[in-house]
């Protein structure tokens, strides 16, 4: 087989492809941990390859941490998330639902909460998000309640402002979670 370095590398393209890893690795700093402030998505010896390759391919695709290129449009959901868990592991009153979610989704969670009610805080091991549409967020989130792992789906809708008209109070545009399921 032909050494890495003998091999012609003009057909080499970078794909970016989401980071798998959780965001909550850290307890302490969360998604904005420093200890992944360093990480690469690839070698550094491939990556000095891409920065030598001719100029007639264009530049390489920008390169950085991953929370760099997150989608900013599911930052607000993912906190949504966690609050949803907390409530249903007990660490928050649901009361702090009340501009989160829709009253079935609330009524959904006061049902499962007992189910997964747990003495200590819960652990989110994994997210995964999608975008069905533009204004649209479904994810899936894998939580440690304790000794057993759940995972919830749940999906998140953003919600236009409301200018005010008599009557109703003028509303900041916000995302409102409208649907949960958990398995």
């Amino acid at each position: 087989m032909p050494e890495l370095s003998a091999l012609h590398l003009v057909n080499l393209r970078l794909v970016t492809v989401p980071d798998a890893a959780p965001p909550y690795d850290c307890q302490i700093h969360g998604a904005r941990c420093p200890a992944r402030a360093g990480h690469q998505t690839i070698p550094a010896a491939v990556d000095m390859r891409l920065a030598e390759r001719p100029a007639a391919l264009g530049p390489p695709a920008a390169l950085g941490p991953p929370a760099a290129r997150a989608d900013p449009a599911t930052a607000w959901p993912r906190r949504l998330a966690v609050v949803i868990v907390e409530v249903l592991a007990g660490v928050r009153p649901d009361r702090q639902l009340v501009p989160l979610a829709t009253d079935r989704v609330r009524a959904r969670i006061r049902g499962l909460a007992p189910l997964l009610a747990c003495d200590r805080r819960p652990r989110i091991a994994r997210i995964v998000t999608s975008r069905p549409a533009a204004r649209i967020v479904e994810m899936t989130v894998v939580v440690n309640f304790g000794v057993r792992s759940r995972a919830l789906a749940m999906r998140f809708e953003h919600v236009a402002a409301r200018p005010a008209a008599p009557g109703w109070p003028a509303r900041p545009a916000r995302w409102l979670c409208t649907a949960i399921e958990a398995g």
